[in-house]
């Protein structure tokens, strides 16, 4: 986040003078008490919502993965960027500070306050913009339904490439809960715990929290400093209410810190394709810092018994966040300071859905609803001069060589409905359509002194620049499906889908707000999902296409004089994806999931890069970013009785191949095939409430890019790395 913006105004004061694999996620999740509430209908199902009513995940049309809470523990999955780690569909890059998730190599590069996601991650249907405390609610956690594609119909919000759906543990009829201790390297220490509390025959309560900790994967040289480090507490309160028959209610309040060093990055050459070198040990100059205070309220009502079998949900929620980030960027122009981007967002959320659904066991099925979505932001950031060197005749320390002070508002509005229709007893039609409507009005100014940010020989007087911009947008979107449940066990499904993300606008401090327009992606997907051997093979396909129009990338302008993000034209994306569990009685259990991608920018594509003088490059038949085009993920685990109790051992592998982090596929931004390991051991002790685990993530040590940017400015490449080899001893109990 903050190099996008570092980028913009450097270039521009330069010029004044950036499965899936279902890992541990059982065909038949048989969760741990209190722990996941994943729902069977049926041996070897699970309930979903992915199509906002509760359906059996294989006979859902929607190509998704589904983890519950025990399995994601048991693979180490204990924020968003690891869920890359268990479904080969996803891929998510980090951006000092802030992420953004790829699903089917579709992604939005824009995490300025203007942008919006391509795969936006909704907390028990609460969506915001902003990713800073998505990592501290994953915990307590039900399930995760990660759905690939678009889901422009029923859940909006700019889903162009997919959706992740964190589902908390709800509160629940009967007295119990769980804590969870995880010790292990680089002074990790994670705690986690809940307990339900049935207050009444008809009210219960339920309250979670979490504390993790670990010391940082990175050491910053010159200032002693590690980063990559995580120190995160939340808590949570829900209560859940049935007044009378038919209405049920929840209240739900969240309370989020993290106070930490939190990313740190290695700058390298400027264009030279060189070894990784050291990913442990770096040169850091300022210290980084990361804080957040957050809270969060959500609710959501529903009454059950209105005339003709309808069902009315209302679902709302308001969330705020208090996020301060600061990076070094010393280095990251020739001028001699110390120096920090000072990042601070303050992020007020509201969601507001209200939706009335019929009773989904009819020949004919329906729902229909409003949905209403504001953010106000207040941003104060910039780059900052700690100290400056000492032999100048004028000092610039501790002053801001530019500084944004903008208000933005973000509104979103949307109308939508899904009616199926069953043709037959196995053959059901589904038709949807949603219209969006998106408005984003900034306000407030830039200042820059040019002698504190480019040469501070410049006395010019420091001067303001508006930051003003207003986008308005909308757009109609549909989809269209054809299933066929051939046998109670096989289910096959056509579908058509398109997806809307809004646009926005662009200004680096020192010119005009310059917008872009929305994207589009329309979608045709056929699926298969299999349970076989009764039930104990599962085998899933995706074949899919998906023409992308009006790709939002970074590039640069003469209206700006620097980079930022613009539609540069169109993509195309073709995959298919396959998901195969077997369970062998006696012997094992094996998974295995794969996602093929074939990427490619339209021919003929002229986008400028953010060189001095900038260059227009051709990048028609490019790959897109972040979309590699084969990755794989298997894993076999085995249990038996060793007398005082079940032991069980998994082994888990994933395998990607090389991709790009820019459309311009250079060499020097590609992360390289790489293949890591992790391993875990499980003890349950007959007749007693314990679990014991060891555990070995990143068996190998293998270095594995995070993310890889081309800064201009400072003739450097900034490099992020994912997690070393981590390892520990867990234990759980249960009551």
């Amino acid at each position: 986040m903050q190099y996008q913006r570092l980028l913009e105004c450097l270039l521009a004061s330069g010029a004044m003078m950036i499965s899936a694999q279902t890992a541990f996620a059982q065909v038949a999740p048989k969760p741990a008490p209190d722990s996941t509430q994943a729902v069977a209908l049926e041996e070897n199902t699970v309930v979903v919502t992915a199509n906002r009513i509760r359906s059996n995940a294989q006979t859902t049309a929607v190509a998704l993965s589904v983890f519950n809470g025990a399995a994601l523990a048991d693979a180490g999955v204990g924020n968003v960027q690891a869920l890359q780690n268990i479904d080969p569909s996803i891929n998510v890059t980090s951006s000092a500070g802030g992420a953004y998730v790829a699903v089917r190599g579709v992604a939005s590069t824009d995490t300025t306050e203007t942008g919006d996601p391509a795969v936006p991650i909704a907390r028990d249907g609460f969506f915001t913009n902003r990713s800073f405390s998505v990592g501290s609610s994953m915990y307590d956690v039900e399930r995760v339904e990660v759905l690939k594609g678009p889901q422009g119909t029923l859940f909006g919000r700019n889903s162009t490439g997919g959706l992740i759906n964190i589902i908390t543990a709800k509160p629940r009829e009967n007295l119990g809960g769980y804590l969870s201790a995880d010790i292990g390297s680089f002074s990790t220490v994670n705690l986690e715990g809940a307990v339900n509390l049935p207050l009444s025959d008809t009210v219960q309560m339920r309250f979670s929290a979490l504390s993790r900790r670990h010391d940082g994967y990175r050491h910053l040289t010159g200032i002693n400093q590690d980063g990559d480090d995580e120190n995160t507490k939340s808590a949570r309160l829900q209560l859940a209410f049935q007044p009378v028959s038919g209405f049920e209610g929840l209240l739900s309040y969240q309370k989020d810190k993290i106070d930490s060093v939190g990313e740190v990055t290695k700058g390298v050459p400027l264009a030279v394709v060189t070894a990784v070198g050291d990913a442990r040990r770096f040169p850091g100059w300022a210290p980084v810092s990361t804080k957040l205070d957050g809270e969060r309220w959500r609710w959501e009502f529903s009454y059950q018994r209105l005339p003709g079998d309808l069902t009315l949900t209302y679902a709302g929620g308001y969330d705020k966040q208090d996020y301060k980030h600061n990076t070094d960027v010393t280095g990251f122009a020739a001028y001699p300071a110390t120096r920090w981007f000072k990042q601070g967002e303050k992020p007020a959320t509201r969601n507001h859905e209200i939706r009335l659904a019929t009773s989904q066991s009819g020949r004919f099925t329906a729902q229909a609803g409003y949905f209403y979505f504001t953010e106000a932001n207040t941003i104060d950031s910039g780059i900052y001069n700690l100290a400056m060197q000492a032999d100048l005749p004028v000092s610039y320390a501790n002053t801001y060589g530019i500084k944004f002070d903008y208000m933005i508002q973000t509104k979103t509005q949307g109308l939508f409905s899904q009616v199926g229709w069953k043709l037959s007893d196995d053959l059901k039609l589904t038709v949807g359509g949603r219209y969006s409507r998106d408005e984003k009005l900034r306000t407030g100014e830039a200042r820059l002194l040019l002698g504190a940010l480019v040469n501070p020989f410049i006395g010019a007087p420091a001067f303001s620049t508006p930051g003003d911009g207003l986008v308005k947008e909308s757009k109609p979107t549909f989809q269209l499906g054809l299933d066929w449940t051939l046998t109670p066990v096989n289910f096959l499904y056509a579908k058509y889908a398109t997806g809307y993300k809004a646009g926005g606008f662009n200004s680096n401090g020192s010119a005009a707000s310059i917008p872009y327009s929305s994207e589009s992606v329309k979608s045709f997907e056929l699926g298969s999902k299999n349970s076989l051997w009764g039930r104990k093979l599962k085998f899933n396909a995706a074949l899919f296409y998906q023409d992308y129009q009006n790709y939002q990338a970074t590039q640069t302008t003469d209206a700006l004089s620097s980079g930022g993000i613009f539609n540069v034209g169109k993509a195309s994306i073709k995959g298919l994806e396959t998901e195969l569990v077997a369970t062998l009685p006696g012997i094992a259990r094996f998974d295995f999931a794969a996602t093929l991608l074939n990427t490619k920018f339209a021919d003929g594509i002229i986008v400028s890069e953010g060189s001095t003088p900038p260059a227009n490059r051709n990048i028609g038949g490019n790959a897109l970013p972040n979309a590699p085009k084969f990755v794989m993920t298997a894993g076999v685990q085995r249990s038996g009785d060793v007398g005082a109790g079940e032991l069980m051992g998994r082994l888990s592998v994933k395998h990607s191949t090389a991709y790009y982090y820019s459309v311009f596929n250079d060499a020097d931004v590609r992360s390289p095939a790489y293949t890591t390991a992790n391993a875990l051991l499980s003890f349950k002790p007959t007749a007693t409430d314990w679990e014991f685990q060891a555990y070995v993530n990143n068996l190998t040590d293998k270095v594995v890019m995070s993310n890889m940017t081309r800064n201009y400015s400072s003739q450097l490449n900034v490099w992020q790395f994912q997690a070393p080899r981590t390892y520990g001893v867990r234990a759980r109990y249960s009551f």
